[in-house]
C-alpha cells in the first residue's frame, strides 16, 4: 500500500462522517435549566471523579473549538477569555446535564451554527425494525453488544410516532401545511390551512413564545420553530393521545383527540458518532408528468432511494426537488446527488478550513438527469440542503422557488465527550461557487413565493405550483424557460490524451519543463540501495512466485479533530490489477480499483468516478504486486538525495520520477535496507509471509492502516476488479 492509498481512505471515510445539519433532531419539549436534575448515569460515582470528568469534558470542548475552528480569530471573539470566564462556572457544576447546558451557553458565544452539545438523554436508540420486539430485547445484544436503553428507546419512539401533519408559521400562526393521508390528523378531518390553537391545553401562542425565548440562548432554534413544535408537542409515545384545538377553514373552533401512530419513514442507522435520524422520503409524478422528490434529511438511506426514484423519472419534462424543512445531514450525499442531477461536471462551492479549501466538485453519473430542475426551499431548509440549492442555482443548473433559507451551512463533525454527550462543532466555512457566504444570510430564491392560508385551504400549494409553472410553460407549445449555465465547471478529460495540463498548472510530459522520462545513467549509490532493498524484502525470485495477494486490516484516521475508521480488504493480481475495498459501518462499501484497462473510485454515497491523467498513471504503478523488485522498471529517474532521520534512525533518500504520474520520495533504512517511509507515510512492523517481507503498519499524517492477515496465490477472478452494479452504474 502506498501514500495515495492512504490519501484515498481518509477522504472517503471523512466525507461519510462530515455532518452539515443538527447532530440530532431533539424531540423533547423545552425544559428549565437542569441544575437540579439527577446525573445521567444511574451508577453512583465519587464526587471527585465526577467533577474531574466534567472538567475534562470542558477542556475537550474548549480545546476542540480552539484547534478546529476555521477562523483562528473566532470572528473577533477572545476564546481564551471565554475559557477564563467559564472555567470557574464549570467547577461549580454538580451534574452532567448542568455542565452540558453551561457548555452550550459557551458555544453560543460564537453565534454560529453547528456548535452543539447533545446530552446522552437526547441521543435516540437505533432499533432494527426487522428485529424490533425480538426475544431478549432487554438483555445484552448478540455478541455482547450493549443492551437497549429505555430512555433512548423512548426518544426514538418520540421521533417516529405522531399524528401525521406538518406546520409552518404563516402570519404568526401555526398553519397546517401538509397532512399525511391515512394517519390520525387526516382521519380526524384536519386539513392544510387549518390553524393550531392549542396542544394538550397549552396555547400555541404560549408555546411559540417559549421557543423564541429558548432561541435566544440557542441560535439554531430560530429557524426550527415549526419542527420543534411538531417534535416537542405533537409527537410522542406510541398509542398516547394528544388533544388539539384548531380553527377549520371557516374559522370555526374544533377539537380533536388524536392517538399517536407510527409515522411513515425510517430511522437511519447511527454512523460512528452521528446519532440516528428519522428520515422521510417521497417520490411521485405531478401534473404534466413533472417529477417530484421530497426528503427531510441527507441521511445514508436517502442516496439509494433518490437514485432509484430518479431512474423512474428520466422521461419527465422537469423535476422538482422539495427541500423545504430539510435539516441537512451527511455532506457526501451532495456529491452523489449533484452527479445524478447534471450531465456536466459542476462545482457546488467550497469548504474552507484553516488548512485550505475543499471543492464540492461533482462527477456526472451514468444516465444523469438533464431535464429542467427546480428546488423548493424555505426558512427551515438547513445546511446540506442550502449548499445543494446554492450550488445548483449559481451554476445555472436549477432555479430555486420559495423563501430564503436558514443560513446555517457550516460543515461540522461530531465527537463523543467523557460524559457521554456529543459535541458537534464546525471546522469549515462554506462559500458558494461565486464565493458568497451563506452562513447567517441564507440562500435567496430565484423566485420568491410565500405560503398563504387561503391557498392552502383551497387545496393548493402556491410554492409547488410556481415550481411546476417554471418548468412547463402555462401556454401550450410555448418554449420552456431557459436557465443559463454560467457557473464554474470542473475540467475532466475524457481520456488520457485529453488531459488539460495547462488548466492543472502542470507541464505536459515531454514538454519543456516537464519531468524527464528518458533513461538515466545509473547512480552506483542508488543501485546499491535498491539491491539491498530487494534482498531485504525477500529477493526478486520470491516475488516472481507470487501471482496474487489478498490483504485484510483496519483503517483509522482523524479529520477536523474527529476520529473515523473502518475495515479494508485489498486484492492484487498479476499482471497489474488492484482492488481496495473499505467497509464502514452502515455506510456501505467504498472501492478503488485498476482493472488492467481502466481505474475508478466507487462509493455508496457519492457514486462512480473514473480516474484519468496522472491519477491513472499512479494507480497503474500501485497495481504492480511485484513493485518492490521493479523500481527500475517503474521509475525513469532515481536520484540520490542524501540522508534523513526516520523514526530515530538514519535513512537514505531517493527521489523516484516515473515516466508519467507523480514523483515520489523513498526512504531506505541504512541498517536494514528496508523501505521505512514513502513520501509522508512511514512503513513499520515488517513481517515475513511466504518468503517476502511486508509492512503490516502504515502511518500517514492523518491515517493509519494496519494489516491483520495476508494470503498469497489465491484464485481471483478478473471480474472481481470491475465496478459493482448499483443504481449509479446500471
Amino acid at each position: 500500500m502506498t501514500e495515495r492509498k492512504l490519501k484515498f481512505a481518509l477522504p472517503l471515510l471523512s466525507l461519510a462522517l462530515l455532518l452539515n445539519g443538527p447532530a440530532v433532531a431533539r424531540g423533547q419539549r423545552p425544559a428549565p435549566p437542569a441544575a437540579g436534575t439527577a446525573p445521567v448515569s444511574p451508577a453512583a460515582r465519587p464526587e471527585v471523579a465526577a467533577a474531574e470528568r466534567r472538567r475534562e469534558t470542558f477542556e475537550v470542548v474548549w480545546q476542540t473549538v480552539r484547534e478546529s475552528h476555521f477562523d483562528p480569530t473566532f470572528g473577533g471573539l477572545d476564546w481564551d477569555a471565554v475559557k477564563r470566564e467559564f472555567a470557574p462556572l464549570v467547577a461549580r457544576t454538580r451534574t452532567d446535564p448542568e455542565l452540558h447546558d453551561l457548555l452550550q451557553r459557551m458555544l453560543n458565544r460564537l453565534r454560529q451554527s453547528h456548535f452543539n452539545i447533545v446530552g446522552p438523554e437526547d441521543i435516540p436508540e437505533f432499533v432494527d425494525e426487522g428485529t424490533e420486539g425480538a426475544e431478549g430485547e432487554e438483555g445484552e445484544g448478540e455478541g455482547g453488544e450493549d443492551p437497549l436503553q429505555p430512555e433512548k428507546l423512548r426518544l426514538t419512539e418520540h421521533l417516529t410516532h405522531g399524528v401525521g401533519l406538518d406546520v409552518r408559521l404563516v402570519g404568526g400562526q401555526a398553519v397546517v401545511t401538509r397532512v399525511e393521508p391515512g394517519l390520525p390528523a387526516g382521519r380526524a378531518g384536519i386539513r392544510p390551512g387549518h390553524v393550531l390553537h392549542s396542544i394538550d391545553g397549552e396555547s400555541v401562542r404560549s408555546i411559540l413564545r417559549t421557543l423564541r425565548l429558548a432561541a435566544l440562548l440557542d441560535p439554531s432554534g430560530r429557524h426550527q420553530m415549526s419542527a420543534r413544535l411538531v417534535l416537542g408537542f405533537l409527537n410522542g409515545p406510541p398509542g398516547s393521545v394528544v388533544r388539539v384545538a384548531y380553527l377549520d377553514g371557516a374559522n370555526r373552533p374544533r377539537r380533536a383527540a388524536l392517538q399517536r401512530e407510527r409515522l411513515r419513514g425510517e430511522m437511519s442507522p447511527p454512523l460512528q458518532n452521528l446519532p440516528p435520524q428519522f428520515v422521510e422520503f417521497e417520490a411521485r409524478r405531478l401534473r404534466r408528468g413533472v417529477g417530484y422528490i421530497r426528503f427531510n434529511a441527507f441521511a445514508a438511506p436517502v442516496m439509494e432511494k433518490f437514485c432509484e426514484a430518479l431512474r423512474t423519472m428520466e422521461d419527465a419534462p422537469g423535476l422538482v426537488v422539495d427541500l423545504r424543512g430539510n435539516h441537512g445531514g451527511i455532506l457526501a450525499l451532495l456529491y452523489g446527488m449533484g452527479g445524478l442531477l447534471s450531465e456536466s461536471p459542476l462545482n457546488l462551492g467550497e469548504m474552507r478550513t484553516r488548512e485550505g479549501g475543499w471543492l464540492f466538485n461533482t462527477v456526472p453519473q451514468r444516465r444523469a438527469y438533464g431535464g429542467q430542475l427546480v428546488l423548493l426551499i424555505d426558512g427551515e431548509t438547513h445546511s446540506a440542503g442550502e449548499i445543494l440549492a446554492a450550488g445548483l442555482s449559481e451554476t445555472g443548473r436549477a432555479i430555486t422557488v420559495g423563501g430564503r433559507t436558514a443560513g446555517a451551512t457550516l460543515p461540522s463533525a461530531v465527537k463523543e465527550l467523557p460524559t457521554g454527550a456529543l459535541l458537534q462543532y464546525a471546522f469549515a466555512d462554506y462559500r458558494t461557487p461565486y464565493g458568497n457566504a451563506v452562513e447567517g444570510k441564507g440562500v435567496e430564491p430565484t423566485l420568491r413565493v410565500r405560503l398563504d392560508r387561503r391557498s392552502l385551504l383551497a387545496g393548493r400549494d402556491p410554492q409547488l405550483e410556481a415550481a411546476i409553472d417554471a418548468i412547463v410553460p402555462p401556454v401550450s407549445g410555448a418554449p420552456a424557460k431557459e436557465v443559463p449555465n454560467r457557473g464554474p465547471l470542473v475540467v475532466v478529460a475524457e481520456d488520457d490524451d485529453e488531459v488539460d495540463y495547462e488548466a492543472l498548472g502542470e507541464a505536459r510530459p515531454g514538454a519543456e519543463g516537464a519531468q524527464p522520462a528518458g533513461p538515466q545513467k545509473p547512480d552506483p549509490r542508488v543501485e546499491e540501495i535498491i539491491n539491498r532493498y530487494e534482498a531485504a524484502v525477500g529477493g526478486r525470485e520470491a516475488f516472481e512466485k507470487l501471482t496474487s495477494r489478498v490483504s485484510e486490516g483496519a483503517v483509522e484516521g482523524a479529520f477536523a479533530g474527529a476520529s473515523v475508521g473502518g475495515t479494508f480488504e485489498q486484492t492484487e493480481k498479476v499482471p497489474g490489477r488492484l482492488l481496495t475495498v473499505i467497509r464502514m459501518s452502515e455506510v456501505g462499501r467504498m472501492r478503488r480499483a485498476y482493472t488492467g484497462s481502466y481505474a475508478y473510485e466507487q462509493a455508496t454515497l457519492y457514486g462512480f468516478r473514473k480516474m484519468r491523467g496522472r491519477e491513472l498513471a499512479d494507480i497503474r504503478v500501485e497495481a504492480d504486486l511485484r513493485w518492490p523488485v521493479r523500481l527500475r522498471e517503474h521509475y525513469a529517474r532515481l536520484t540520490y538525495r542524501g540522508t534523513h532521520e526516520v523514526s530515530g534512525t538514519e535513512a537514505h533518500v531517493v527521489e523516484a520520477v516515473p515516466a508519467g504520474g507523480t514523483p515520489t520520495t523513498l526512504f531506505f533504512d541504512k541498517q536494514s535496507g528496508l523501505l521505512v517511509r514513502r513520501d509522508t507515510v512511514t512503513l513499520e512492523d515488517y513481517r515475513e509471509v511466504d518468503g517476502v517481507r511486508l509492512p503490516f503498519l502504515q502511518r500517514g499524517p492523518q491515517t493509519t492502516m494496519r494489516l491483520t492477515s495476508v494470503r498469497h496465490n489465491v484464485a481471483v477472478a478478473d471480474e472481481l476488479f470491475a465496478e459493482e452494479k448499483d443504481c449509479f452504474t446500471r
